[in-house]
Order: structure tokens, then sequence, then C-alpha cells
């Protein structure tokens, strides 16, 4: 029971925030991604001065950028690691292998199932999905470190922890 309680919870928000973290230096690092993220920051930021400054109320345009921002992060660095640890508590599913490599490829995943459509990738939207996919490996690999991943679903949830 302390295992949902407590647990689970906090290791979800620590593997949230070294993915954010890591997602962060790697924008910062990689010249595609810091390419990508400066403009898109660059040209956001100016558009929404324009706009609270062309409003007579800004107080929804302001809310409006912000909860934009929220929903971009929780698809990206929240839902992942979060879908991947119901599905390995309730299945019992344990291994590192398993949650590197699926919260890694959910992750990686998330802006082509957003898309909608099917066409060929440029080079850049592929290191981007690298960089996405390396973002939810590192939130995997936390959350199994934390979580305790070595130890071996007991087969029932009554009986004690040690046999000695």
């Amino acid at each position: 029971m302390i295992r949902w309680l407590i647990l689970i919870p906090f290791a979800l928000l620590i593997a949230i925030g070294a993915s954010g973290t890591f997602f962060l230096i790697a924008s910062i690092v990689d010249p595609v991604m810091a390419l990508l993220t400066g403009d898109t920051l660059f040209v956001g930021f100016w558009s929404l001065i324009d706009a609270v400054f062309a409003a007579e109320d800004p107080g929804p345009i302001v809310e409006d950028a912000f909860l934009a921002v929220g929903r971009i992060m929780f698809t990206l660095l929240i839902f992942p690691p979060l879908l991947v640890a119901i599905v390995s508590e309730v299945l019992g599913m344990r291994s590192l292998l398993w949650h590197v490599l699926a919260t890694a490829v959910l992750t990686a995943a998330v802006p082509w199932i957003l898309r909608g459509q099917a066409r060929i990738a440029s080079p850049e939207e592929l290191h981007v999905s690298l960089i996405l996919g390396l973002t939810g490996a590192v939130a995997g690999l936390v959350y199994w470190a934390i979580i305790g991943g070595r130890e071996p679903r007991r087969r029932n949830p009554t009986a004690p922890l040690s046999e000695s």
C-alpha cells in the first residue's frame, strides 16, 4: 500500500524532473534542438508580447499561453512515464529494459501520433524524435531505479516481504 501511495508518485515526480532537466540541457547543448527551441521561443515570446500589448485585457491571453505550455509539457514529459508506470504496475512488469524502452518509444512517438498524417520525416524531425526518445529513456531509467525494479513481484500480496 505504501508503494502505491508514496513510492510511485515520488518516483514519477523525480523521473519527470530528471527527464525535464535532460530535455532542457539537450535543448541548449544540441545544435539542432537549440536552433529549434531558440527560434520557437523567440517567435512565441514576441508574438505573446505583441498580443498582450494589443489587447485591452491581457489576462486571458497570458492564461492561454501558460495553458498551452502546460499541455506541451504534460504531453511530452508527464504522460509517457505516467502511462508506462501504470501499465507496469498493473501487469507487474519490473524490467529495466521495459521501463527504458517503453518510455523512450512512447515519448519519441508522441509528435508522430499527434501529427495524424503519414509522410516522410526530415532529418531534423528524426533528430528531435531521437532527443525525445532519450528524454523518455532517462525518465524510465530514473523511475526504475527509484521504484526498486530488482524486487520480484510477490505472488501473494498479503505475504510478508521476507520469508526468513
